[in-house]
């Protein structure tokens, strides 16, 4: 499981498993911030952090195309 921390203008990512972590580059920053633009107010917290876990594909095509029925997909 992998967390991402915003911890007041500095950005990573966590690994949990391996209890490690590294900046996330710009581009990364900017994905998240288009993603979930909530990150970018400054609403006093010195810590904001989402958990990513994995998910079944299945599971992924229906986020990505919500109109497509997951028994129609093979």
């Amino acid at each position: 499981m992998y967390f991402i921390c915003k911890f007041s203008d500095s950005w990573s990512i966590y690994d949990g498993k391996k209890n490690t972590s590294r900046p996330l580059i710009r581009e990364e920053i900017d994905c998240l911030k288009n993603l979930f633009p909530g990150l970018t107010s400054d609403s006093g917290k010195i810590l904001t952090a989402i958990q990513v876990s994995s998910v079944k594909p299945g599971k992924l095509d229906q986020l990505i195309n919500p109109e497509i029925p997951a028994a129609s997909k093979k």
